[in-house]
């Protein structure tokens, strides 16, 4: 079983196949996951994001996840990771969940 924040992500892309996984804090901060290229500027938006959509619903209900899709066959799935984080995934295929599992998973570690 994984111990570290790390392995549950590595874990979880092994499994899956998906592209990239990244964990960042709620306010913004690269905690750990695949480098990106523009990797400020993705942490700080993918929890700007989720941030966003969790205000305009406050009043329907919690936000699951936010799928974006991109060219190319894409998929950018945004997720909270307990109080503290957010995960979010680029992949072909919505992993559901397997990104809901990864979410109790990082509970304790987060």
């Amino acid at each position: 079983m994984a111990e570290t924040i790390r392995e549950l992500l590595e874990d979880f892309k092994a499994r899956t196949g998906a592209e990239k996984v990244v964990l960042v804090s709620r306010t913004g901060m690269f905690i750990e996951g695949d480098d990106l290229d523009n990797q400020d500027t993705f942490s700080a938006m993918s929890a700007i994001v989720l941030g966003a959509a969790e205000t305009a619903t406050a009043a329907i209900g919690a936000v699951e996840k936010i799928v974006v899709d991109i060219q190319k066959g894409y998929k950018l799935m945004i997720t909270s990771a307990g109080k503290k984080g957010v995960l979010a995934v680029i992949s072909r295929k919505d992993h559901w969940k397997e990104l809901a599992k990864l979410k109790e998973e990082l509970k304790d570690l987060i």
